[in-house]
Formats: C-alpha cells, structure tokens, sequence
C-alpha cells in the first residue's frame, strides 16, 4: 500500500512538468552508456583540489572580471521542444571552448539542431544528460567532424517526430543539409556543405555529489545536470531549495556561491529564456531539486576559429564546400545579385526618413578626434584584450532571407550595449525577426538599416520598449512577404506572439509576453566616408554600411581591393587596419554564417566595394534589461504572469 501511494504522489507531483528524461531502458536501446565515461579511470579523478578549499564563490560568468558564459537560449520556442538535454550539453561545452579560447574573439554557439537530427541520443520528447557527449565523442573519432556550429545550422526546435508549428513543414532528416547548410538565394535549393566550423571532444565523463562537481567546474568549466524542474516552473529569484527524488529536465551549472541563510548554492543556466529567473539563471540550494545526483563534462578537443587556423572558406553559395562538388571544378564567380537594398522612394513611401538623423545637428559632430591622430589599427573585437563583438549570424538560413539591412543594423547595436555593459555579462542578441514581423524599415526581399533604427526608436518613445531579444523571438529566415521553406502557411505578422512568446509544453498554444526583455534607442544617425566612419566607430562603436557583395560572392580570405559604383547589401564595420603593401582596410562582419569568409569576416581596402561612397547607419543604445540595471523580467515558464491581454499593435508599434 506505501509503494501505491507513494508512486500515485510522485505521479501528481510531476504532473506540472512532462519529464524530458528517457528511462534507462529507453536510454540504453539508443545505445546511451547511463553514466557512462571515455576511459576506464576518469580523468576526472585527477583533477586536483585547491590547498585552501573552495572559494565561497566561484562562477564562470565572472571569472577574475571576465566572462566565460557564452549567450543564453530558449527551448521553447519556436514552439515547444524538449530538448533541455542537449541545450545543457552544448552550452556547457561552448563555454568550455570559450575558456580554451581566453574569452577571445567572438562566441562559438553550437547547434543544438544538428544533434537532434543525426544524433539519435534524444529528441524534442526527450533525452539523456549522458548521451551528448558520448555521441559528439564518437562522431569525432568516426569522421573527423564533431558538432557544428549554430550559424551552419540553426535550433528549430523540431525533430523527426515534431508536428507543431513549423515542424510539419521541416525536414530534419540526417542529410548533409541538416548537418550545415547555405541558401544562396530566392528559388535555388539549399546546399548541404562537406566542410563545416564544427567542435569535437577529447574526453567526457559522468560524476554525481557536491564534492565532484566542484572540483570539475573549479578546473575545467561548467558542466550538464539533471534536475526536477517543477519547482522551477514559477521561480522568479533568489535562492531555490526543497528536497527532490527524481530529475527531468537538465541544465547547466556554471558556478556557485553561498548565501548567509541558506549557504552553499549553485549557480545554474536555464534554457527557457532571459525572461525567466534571473535572466535565464536559476540559484539551487546545495542538496535541493535532485541537482547533485546526475551530471556530465566533457573537454574540447578541435574547434575551428581564426587562431586556430582551420576556417572553413565556403563560397556564399557553397559551390565549393556542398557534398557533391568534390570532384567539379571550381564554380565561376556570379556577376549579378539581387539587391537587398531599398531604394529612396521605397524608404520614404513608408514614412521613414531616408538615411535620417534624430537630432539636429547630429550628436556625431560633436564626436572628437585624437590629438595625435587615430591609431593604425583598432578594432572592438579585441580592443586593450577584451572582445566587444557579439556573435556572429547567417541570414540565409534555415532558408535564403535578405534580411542583411537588419541583421547588420542589430549586430552592430547588440555590439554597443557589449561595449556599454564592458563585456561583461551573458551577450545580448537582438531579435532580427521581431523586426521584419512588426517593423516598417524592411522584409526577407530588402530593407535599410537606418530605417531599423529609426524605427526601434519610434517605438522606444511611444511605448517605452524597443527592440525583443532573440531568446524570445528566434530568427527564422522569414517574413509576410515570404512563402520558401517553412514560412509558407506560417504567421509571421506582428502579434505579441511575434514579438516575444514562450510556448510551455505539447498541445499548450504558445503565449505572447506584454513584458518581456529588450533594448531602446536614444538616437540614430547617418554618415558617409572615411573620416566619419573612423570617428564613430572608434568614439562609440561597430556601425551599419552597405557594400556591394558580387565581389565578396566568393571570397575566402585576404583584402578585397575591387572597386564598385552601386551597392546592394549591409554588414557591419567593426574596425580597421593597415597592411603592409595595401594600406588601410576596414574589418567587415558579414551575415554569411562562420563557414564564409575568415570566420563570417572580411577586410575591405579602403575606397573598395563603394563602402565610403553609401551612407553607414549608427544608433547609440538608451536602455536595455539585463541584470546590473536591476529591470528583469521575471515571468514564469509558461508566461501566466506576463501574458499579453492585448495587441501587439497596442504593446510595440
């Protein structure tokens, strides 16, 4: 009779959270070892622990004044996908890369969608905190090629067995392009790539209790857990406890700290938004929630990066790199593109300005110049040893978009509040997608990145919230305007669903948020040529330009010295540099994906590609959520307290 009852309360207490664990059973018939390591003596078991013990408080996320976290994520969404397992699998090893990196250069995010579909360790129903790294492990030692990278293959949040949302229309088939993609424009096919930015391990390993998780996060970096996530559901802040017998859900643990009531707790990274907890994170009581009982590690092996000297050249439309091109010869460069551009009238026949500025005159001329001159080289990706660029980005997935005026125009925002906040902190990613569903400056066939910022700043003063962030409104390659792919049959117009949602389980309808976290605009502006762009970038940041992009179709390295009279496409200009023979060249991030280029980047001789001769967009940053502004959104995992009972039309626009 105790058995019954126990199991029928057990059964009720977890009737609020729908496990995203597989049993054992189900975990060994994919072939998962449960608490499994590589070797037969972990190399765990030699890591050492300090003289003195453990410090009070320890996390990665401020390390010495540097953080190692790298960007949080949502599962949930674009619809609901229980994929906890690999979200805490990947973010752990991402940041475990980041650490093997210096916190140089920009994050490397791993794709989550490539494991779901070739991993066969788990899926949107579930899956193992052991199985991740065991399959990265053995698909390294198999090919050569570990995990790729999230800009060759974005989170859907779909697997074999998903029909919500836009899953009925995705095929997330094992195939080439399932595993790293490019989509080189309207109507051709998606090419699947032979060569990829990928990660592998070297070593991975299984370890439960308070004691072994401190000594492997203290040496090597955090690490993927088990826990119960029912007591999570509503938690808001501070400090979480209560006893637990079973997990079903995983995270990862970052760090720890100790409160003066409740003592030793750990620090722990979600994955169900920055509009949850405390911006994605989550305090555990030492001993609480079943944290302790199950978790694994993995060291990185190869990964590809510019110091590593092993980036990956694809041309934009892959013709190098895709699978059956291994034996063809070398495509020839295209002569013509489509612009992605608006034109004049275009701009202004939707009431913005073109190429404005908010004020007159413009804070930009009030910008100084160095005394004696600006330096030869300079760059926000690596200035006095800190990295002030944000993540890189690929507009032309899950399918060809022409979304380069926003994405250029977001990077280089998100890249000022990094500078605003001085690197410290989880990055900010701005919503790309929030701004095609509701924003006037732009759609998949075109835009113009001042008028992004024009826009964010007219709803920043209408409503006092401006721009989403990512982790509430992916991107999605689509817009109204679009039926490729997915989108076709898809709502993409500007709802609050569209702006920020967060949908809670299978056969639940995904919420809308009247509160959720996101940036403003204090002022924007317009510039043209050499001097004005210097000044602005190196007095407050990264900025929005256009170029023209035949020429860079199929770069793979070095300085593009082709002279252009038009242009056709934006990306963002970080910095500059002087070459020996050359001279002076820009630092250009493009929105190609980190298979493009020198790692999505490329430098661009100064007077090339008419980037001096168009106008470049800027937009100082006004506010923004994030944790030391004291403005967090605390909305539960289903979004009951922060729901909208109202149109976004009312809310944003």
């Amino acid at each position: 009779m105790r058995c019954v009852l126990l199991a029928a309360f057990l059964a009720a207490a977890r009737a609020e959270h729908r496990s995203e664990l597989l049993s054992r059973e189900e975990a060994e018939a994919l072939g998962v070892v449960v608490g499994g390591n590589a070797t037969a003596r972990s190399s765990h078991e030699d890591l050492p622990s300090p003289d003195g013990g453990y410090p009070s408080d320890f996390t990665w996320c401020n390390k010495d004044g540097v953080n190692y976290c790298t960007i949080s994520l949502n599962q949930h969404i674009p619809q609901y996908c229980g994929s906890c397992w690999a979200h805490g699998a990947t973010s752990a090893l991402a940041d475990r890369i980041k650490i093997a990196r210096g916190a140089k250069g920009a994050d490397v995010q791993l794709s989550v969608q490539h494991m779901l579909n070739c991993g066969n360790v788990g899926s949107c129903h579930g899956g193992t905190v052991d199985g991740p790294y065991q399959w990265i492990h053995k698909l390294g030692k198999r090919t050569g090629s570990g995990i790729s990278y999230f800009t060759s293959q974005p989170y859907l949040a779909c697997s074999s067995e998903s029909r919500d949302g836009i899953c009925k229309n995705a095929d997330t088939s094992c195939k080439a392009e399932n595993i790293a993609r490019t989509c080189s424009t309207f109507g051709e096919p998606c090419v699947g790539l032979s060569s990829y930015p990928n990660a592998t391990i070297s070593d991975y390993g299984s370890i439960m209790g308070k004691n072994a998780m401190m000594k492997e996060i203290y040496n090597r970096g955090p690490i993927s857990c088990g826990i119960d996530a029912n007591p999570l559901l509503k938690y808001t802040t501070g400090v979480i406890r209560g006893w637990s017998l079973m997990q079903d859900h995983v995270v990862s643990v970052v760090g720890w700290g100790t409160d003066p009531e409740e003592g030793l707790y750990w620090i722990v990274r979600n994955s169900w938004g920055e509009y949850w907890g405390e911006n994605g994170y989550v305090k555990v009581k030492s001993g609480a929630l079943a944290l302790e009982r199950s978790c694994t590690w993995a060291v990185p092996d190869a990964y590809t990066a510019p110091e590593k000297h092993n980036e990956i050249h694809c041309y934009e439309g892959g013709e190098n790199c895709k699978v059956s091109a291994k034996d063809e010869s070398p495509a020839a460069a295209p002569t013509t593109r489509k612009s992605e551009l608006w034109k004049r009238d275009e701009v202004e026949g939707r009431g913005l300005k073109w190429r404005g500025n908010s004020s007159s005159p413009s804070s930009h001329e009030l910008l100084s110049t160095p005394s004696n001159g600006f330096p030869e080289t300079f760059s926000w990706c690596d200035k006095d040893g800190k990295s002030y660029c944000t993540v890189s980005v690929n507009q032309h997935i899950p399918q060809y978009c022409g979304s380069c005026w926003a994405q250029g125009s977001m990077s280089a925002l998100a890249d000022r509040i990094k500078i605003a906040r001085k690197a410290e902190g989880i990055d900010i990613q701005l919503s790309v997608q929030h701004l095609m569903n509701c924003g006037t400056a732009g759609t998949c066939q075109g835009g113009e990145p001042n008028a992004a910022y024009q826009w964010i700043k007219e709803i920043s003063d209408k409503t006092g919230s401006g721009i989403s962030y990512t982790t509430g409104q992916p991107y999605l390659a689509c817009s109204k305007d679009l039926d490729a792919g997915f989108c076709k049959g898809v709502d993409f117009s500007c709802t609050a669903e569209n702006v920020q949602r967060t949908c809670a389980t299978f056969g639940k309808k995904c919420v809308g948020m009247a509160k959720y976290p996101n940036a403003t605009v204090a002022e924007y502006g317009s510039i043209q040529g050499k001097d004005a762009m210097m000044k602005e970038i190196f007095n407050r940041g990264p900025i929005a330009c256009n170029v023209d992009a035949v020429p860079i179709l199929n770069y793979t390295g070095g300085i593009v010295t082709a002279k252009s009279k038009d242009t056709d496409h934006s990306i963002s200009v970080v910095g500059w540099g002087t070459d020996d023979k050359l001279g002076f060249y820009w630092q250009v991030r493009n929105s190609w994906g980190e298979y493009w280029g020198e790692q999505g980047y490329f430098r661009v001789q100064s007077g090339a590609l008419a980037l001096e001769q168009d106008s470049c967009a800027w937009a100082t940053p006004k506010d923004f959520t994030a944790p030391e502004r004291a403005n967090l959104l605390h909305c539960y995992e289903d979004g009951s307290n922060c729901a909208a009972s109202v149109s976004a039309t009312e809310l944003v626009v």
